[in-house]
């Protein structure tokens, strides 16, 4: 998943070319992490050592870390360390760059840094993108802290991940009161709290959540489209009713529906996660407790 980030931002600042990132994205799927790589990039060999040590491996018939050891580049515990890394997607994808000669180790640092600096992201953001775990990964981009509507977002943000694809990339969320749209598939709940949940974006944003969704193949955004995505905010709005009637909060679902070409308008405030999906953005759009309407 960090590659989606680090990668978008590296062809935003042509660093990289658009099939040079897919090339890299494919490699990294099937790439096998060097323990040399990530010694290097973890600071705990210089390039020069980790080099001298593949050099030794092509005369002995010895594993890198029991090399390092013996020579008394690393300690065990390092090496058990580094070889708990080898599933990083995020070392994946930065040793894909350097074996495709496309950019250095220090190139990376440097790009990483301004990554890092011109989307305001901390060092616990930074760590976060490159565990690859949602959760962290949500917690960047939305308050998760925001009663009720938190919640929400984080729970249908997983299972877009855990349903439609683990390869999406979040922009910051964000507020509106008013929110135009081409196309939106939408469900109410109502009881002890109000909740509007939709998702919005143009006809490949949302076929991109109908066709995994549903396991077929859509063409167009036809009504059948349309209901791949209404019962995809069904269940996701099922899972959040389930977890809140354990907490004695009882909340009905509404139908699902669907419309285009209007306007959600509400009284507070509408809360907004751009979802990239294959390269398309759809919007989950997230109300709480607030009036609205779509006119």
């Amino acid at each position: 998943m960090f590659g989606q980030y680090f990668g978008n931002y590296l062809i935003e600042k042509n660093k990289i070319s658009q099939t040079e990132f897919e090339d890299v994205m494919m490699q990294q799927q099937i790439s096998r992490l060097k323990l040399g790589f990530i010694a290097v990039a973890e600071k705990l060999l210089t390039t020069k050592q980790a080099e001298e040590i593949n050099d030794i491996q092509k005369k002995l018939d010895r594993r890198f870390g029991d090399i390092a050891v013996e020579k008394g580049y690393l300690l065990t515990e390092e090496v058990t360390y580094l070889l708990n890394m080898q599933g990083s997607s995020y070392l994946k994808f930065v040793q894909a760059l350097t074996e495709n000669n496309i950019l250095s180790i220090e190139e990376i640092e440097n790009c990483l840094e301004d990554f890092k600096k011109d989307n305001e992201f901390s060092d616990s953001d930074l760590d976060a993108l490159k565990t690859g775990d949602i959760d962290r990964i949500i917690s960047v981009f939305v308050d998760v802290d925001i009663p009720l509507t938190g919640e929400c977002i984080s729970l249908a943000l997983r299972n877009v991940v855990r349903f439609i694809n683990n390869n999406i990339r979040l922009k910051k969320a964000y507020t509106v009161k008013e929110y135009s749209f081409g196309n939106i598939a939408y469900q109410q709940v109502i009881g002890d709290h109000q909740i509007f949940c939709g998702i919005a974006g143009n006809e490949n944003a949302l076929l991109s959540i109908a066709s995994p969704f549903a396991k077929e193949t859509f063409q167009k955004l036809d009504e059948d489209a349309f209901d791949s995505v209404c019962e995809f905010i069904n269940c996701t709005n099922g899972l959040y009713a389930s977890k809140l009637s354990l907490e004695d909060i009882q909340i009905d679902m509404t139908p699902p529906l669907y419309d285009t070409g209007k306007t959600l308008v509400s009284n507070g405030e509408i809360y907004v996660v751009p979802i990239i999906i294959e390269g398309e953005q759809a919007d989950l759009l997230v109300v709480v407790n607030n009036q609205f309407g779509i006119h």
